[in-house]
């Protein structure tokens, strides 16, 4: 039996480790993000899981040969290197130049390499950035595809967790928490989001399927996410959850009937039920949550949209200015803070500085302004291939004879392809992909996929 939990689940529970202490760390560090990514690589390549019909030995090679061969294995430690030079080559001190009577950053100690200003506030990009890769090369590698639906469920369950986490201190102080330690109320809006829409493919899949246990771990899954999104998230979050709950509960009786699991009015309340219980519970957690809901009106919807019209194309505009300084390698982690403040001209520009703070609101510039091009072609292409793949998957299906194809966990393909999309479009707005947790979890869901894909019988 030992023997068995050791070649059969030790990589998932890694895995799930791993996400975990991305979501409940309250600080990361170098050593903590190596520990957790060779740990992982090292069990999945001395303990894998065995599948049907080979021993032990086989499947070593056969995970030996899958991290081998996988282009993501190499492109990911080279884009690991290029974060983490950047944090050795560094940091930058600010002197003023005579010369051009202006101040400037002196420059780095390797100045054809990555460099940053301050190395420690871009430590736990690194840190996510190194897990997350460690865990899509060896769900990949060597993770079956029943298991990978156990995975997504686990991490799912970690992320309702925070909502509970959140819950508990809001009662033991009466104000919503601000999430600080998962990088703020978007990014953990953004990942609720993502895995309330996961957790509803797998729970459609797993009912017409027949599997009430995992149907039923999956829809608790859902339940949390959704309860901290309207407890803790913020309002577009919640809007969007909203239509994706009564678009789900049009689906449920759908599914009830075809899946013709007894007393159909019983299993639509099953499926129904904890959708619409989350909202409740989710609004009365936290003191002031209702009030707050109802305070948005048309009035400041509209001043909040006038406000963003402002403030994004203003930031944008700051964003490629950065680059412009330095657009191969670009100016290092969190190199538009230090950075953009040089290139606000005028006082209209700066009180819209001084009124946003530091922060830009979009993932890609973002990672165009701090890593360049040359770092934005190598940290973008692993997801691409992800993607990619996910792409060709599908031409194959639509030109071949679909009647040779098996559409097993097309809802769970559903539910995750909607999740990425919802969060892809918050990265359009907020910089949540830059958060560890949020980057590992999302990564996973993109590594996930290439298995829910139509494949040939």
């Amino acid at each position: 039996m030992f023997r068995i939990l050791l070649t059969k689940y030790w990589v998932l529970a890694h895995l799930l480790v791993t996400a975990g202490t991305l979501c409940f760390a309250p600080s990361l560090s170098v050593g903590l993000g190596l520990w957790a990514a060779c740990s992982l690589l090292l069990m999945a390549l001395c303990l894998p899981p065995v599948l049907r019909g080979e021993s032990f030995w086989m499947a070593r090679m056969r995970a030996a040969q899958a991290f081998r061969s996988d282009a993501i294995t190499w492109v990911g430690l080279l884009a690991v290197a290029y974060v983490g030079v950047g944090l050795l080559n560094g940091p930058r001190t600010l002197a003023y130049v005579a010369e051009l009577r202006r101040w400037a950053w002196s420059p780095p100690r390797l100045p054809f390499l990555p460099s940053s200003v301050a190395p420690a506030e871009g430590v736990a990009f690194f840190v996510g950035l190194l897990c997350a890769l460690a865990c899509v090369v060896v769900i990949r590698a060597v993770m079956p595809r029943g298991q990978r639906l156990y995975l997504l469920i686990g991490v799912g369950a970690l992320t309702g967790l925070l909502a509970v986490a959140g819950g508990l201190i809001a009662l033991a102080t009466g104000e919503a928490p601000a999430f600080a330690w998962l990088g703020g109320r978007y990014a953990a809006s953004a990942l609720w989001l993502l895995f309330f829409c996961v957790s509803l493919g797998i729970v459609a899949e797993t009912f017409l399927e027949g599997r009430i246990a995992v149907c039923a771990w999956a829809l608790a899954s859902a339940f949390l996410n959704e309860m901290g999104l309207f407890a803790f998230g913020l309002p577009a979050f919640a809007l969007a959850t909203a239509v994706l709950g009564v678009v789900w509960l049009v689906f449920a009786g759908f599914a009830t009937r075809a899946g013709g699991q007894g007393r159909r009015l019983l299993w639509n309340s099953v499926l129904m039920l904890p959708i619409l219980f989350a909202f409740g519970v989710g609004v009365a957690l936290v003191p002031g949550a209702a009030l707050a809901r109802v305070g948005v009106t048309p009035e400041t919807l509209s001043a909040a949209w006038q406000v963003f019209w402002d403030q994004w194309p203003f930031r944008a505009g700051l964003a490629f200015d950065v680059l412009g300084g330095d657009p191969m390698l670009g100016a290092g982690p969190e190199g538009f803070a230090h950075n953009a403040r040089f290139y606000v001209k005028g006082s209209q520009a700066w009180a819209l500085w001084k009124a946003g703070g530091d922060a830009l609101p979009c993932d890609f510039l973002r990672l165009l302004a701090e890593r360049g091009l040359m770092g934005t072609v190598l940290l973008l292409v692993p997801g691409g291939a992800l993607f990619g793949r996910c792409l060709m998957r599908w031409v194959e299906f639509r030109q071949g004879n679909r009647r040779h194809y098996s559409l097993r966990y097309v809802f769970v393909l559903a539910g995750s392809a909607v999740g990425v999309l919802c969060a892809l479009v918050a990265s359009l707005f907020g910089t949540p992909l830059h958060v560890p947790a949020v980057l590992c979890a999302f990564l996973i869901v993109c590594a996930c996929m290439g298995g829910w894909m139509p494949r040939p019988r």
